[in-house]
């Protein structure tokens, strides 16, 4: 296969819509054969996507979550009720409040805020005492240094310091070396513990009588090369067979994605376990992707914010190890916090509190981000992109972004952590009817695709003041339809507003847009209903979720 950087490879993918031959083999070689030892016991304390997200923040689980038809009804695709009853857990309960959204918001004025890195770490050090450091590996997930008003305005010099507040001893890269490329060498310097990236793709750790290997795993997208998913796929399968040569417990630490990370779990051999970041996805089980092979891989979502962490006991089962996870929900009003660690976040934040905490407006109803088609927060910012004069607007789908509780302030805070860290230039271009589709197909196959590598964390591009159907079982090229167009011809160009953390334009930063619109809404405002595509599964039926084929399959 002919190399092509990584967004080459994604346009061609979408233009051609020849994805079928996208699934590859790990490797040729036999499995990798180890026995853990007779009496080896650890436990491993995983978190990600904190989003350096120092303080309590209010829960808002996902609303809706798709994803490629391969995994319907598999973990974490489910809907909200789904979940709750796939996991045996009632709707009025604490569990409830952070797993789904409904139950966050029916919640949100018994249990509060959820994590701050002083009841993390509080809650983490616990954890570690209850069995022992000498027993315990803490490992941080990717998207811990960045997406902070904070962060990006010290431009994450403070995440080195609130890794040691978490006690992680090892760390995947992620978005700092895309944020800071000229400083990031030098935090990872100053973290003083293993960060592993192409670098240094390894590190090694021995606890309670393990031989402990983890292998990082980057995003595809910081790749420095040329990039084939094939030739990446066997430098990973490489480390992880001169890993396993020497550790008996091999771990793989990846900022890849959900997605990415199952189709890793499908393809490699030799890895005991996967924890996956970036994706920011939660469910509080190991989850087992469908795959081919005899010997499924779990993967670990850890969920973000800060929200709670993974405690994953590890023992010798006979033949292979036995992992026993447990996820730990943090309530910042019942976890203790560590005095100490609050302390230094008051201090460190002292300078930039009164401009990143400034009230611009107040929250006219439940402000959130996560969700298959579009959040609210994306119909405000449509809403604050068309004072530019545009005729329809068009995002990407991002999963960043505080959820605000209705009533409640809108500051700075919030608004700068819509764009993880980036200024996200908004822009104001012409197009046709044809151009606009396609952007929308390739972001549908970018999501839906079959070829779990192509998914890169965001969900469906939402666009506001044209309506289309979105059909979930139709093949790549095919999705859209019934693209509505304000226009006389569809040949004829609209002004269309957008914003791209990647766009290199000279438009205003997106947060500070919204700021100047946000300042001239009244007291009584309110947002327009959020504006979604309609979906249909089945060819002239119309349907919210695709989880009615499972039951009419069953029927």
């Amino acid at each position: 296969m002919p190399k092509l950087s990584r967004r080459r490879f994604l346009q061609a993918s979408f233009a051609s819509a020849a994805v079928a031959g996208f699934s590859g083999c790990a490797s040729s070689s036999p499995a990798l054969k180890r026995s853990p030892p007779v009496e080896g016991e650890l436990q491993l304390l995983f978190y990600a996507d904190t989003h350096a997200h120092w303080q309590p923040v209010v829960p808002h689980p996902v609303a809706n979550h798709l994803g490629p038809m391969a995994l319907l009804g598999q973990a974490p695709y489910l809907t909200e009720f789904s979940r709750l009853a796939a996991l045996g857990i009632a709707e009025n309960t604490s569990a409830a409040a952070w797993l789904t959204a409904s139950g966050a918001r029916h919640q949100a004025g018994q249990l509060g805020r959820m994590g701050g890195y002083a009841a993390l770490s509080a809650a983490l050090q616990e954890q570690k005492n209850a069995l022992g450091e000498e027993k315990t590996l803490t490992l941080e997930g990717g998207q811990c240094w960045s997406g902070s008003g904070l962060a990006q305005m010290s431009s994450g010099r403070h995440g080195p310091l609130s890794s040691h507040w978490l006690g992680a001893e090892v760390r995947v890269a992620s978005e700092e070396q895309r944020l800071w490329p000229s400083s990031y060498s030098d935090l990872y310097s100053t973290f003083q513990r293993p960060v592993l990236s192409n670098k240094q793709p390894v590190a090694y750790f021995h606890k309670g009588g393990v031989e402990v290997a983890v292998v990082g795993v980057t995003d595809p997208a910081l790749q420095e090369e040329e990039f084939a998913e094939q030739d990446w796929l066997a430098g990973i399968q490489q480390q992880v067979k001169e890993a396993g040569q020497r550790a008996s417990l091999v771990l793989l630490l990846s900022d890849a994605g959900t997605n990415p990370n199952f189709w890793l779990a499908q393809q490699l051999e030799g890895v005991d376990l996967i924890l996956s970041s970036r994706s920011q996805d939660l469910w509080p089980q190991l989850v087992y992707p469908r795959q081919n092979n005899a010997a499924p891989v779990p993967v670990c979502l850890a969920g973000s914010q800060g929200q709670g962490f993974f405690s994953i006991q590890v023992k010798s089962g006979g033949s292979g190890w036995k992992l026993d996870a447990e996820f730990h929900p943090i309530w910042a009003e019942l976890q203790e916090a560590d005095a100490e660690v609050a302390s230094q976040i008051s201090r460190l934040r002292a300078p930039y509190a009164g401009w990143l905490d400034q009230p611009l407006a107040t929250a006219p109803g439940w402000l959130y981000r996560r969700d298959a088609l579009a959040g609210s927060w994306d119909q405000l910012i449509a809403e604050a992109l068309k004072t530019s004069g545009a005729d329809l607007t068009f995002a990407p789908g991002l999963r960043h972004g505080l959820a605000v509780a209705p009533g409640e302030a809108i500051t700075r805070e919030h608004l700068l952590s819509l764009t993880a860290g980036f200024d996200a230039p908004v822009f104001n271009v012409g197009a046709n009817r044809q151009q606009l589709r396609s952007r929308l197909e390739a972001g549908a196959s970018q999501w839906l695709s079959e070829a779990l590598f192509l998914h890169t964390s965001e969900d469906l591009p939402r666009l506001t003041g044209s309506h289309y159907v979105l059909r979930y079982q139709a093949q790549a090229g095919q999705r859209v339809s019934e693209l509505e167009w304000p226009a006389p011809s569809t040949s004829e160009q609209v002004r269309v507003a957008g914003w791209s953390l990647y766009y290199q334009g000279e438009g205003a930063p997106l947060w500070q847009l919204l700021e100047d619109w946000l300042r001239q809404r009244p007291e009584d405002w309110q947002l327009p209903d959020i504006e979604k595509p309609s979906l249909a599964f089945v060819e002239g039926h119309p349907g919210w979720h695709p989880e009615a084929l499972l039951e009419k399959g069953a029927s």
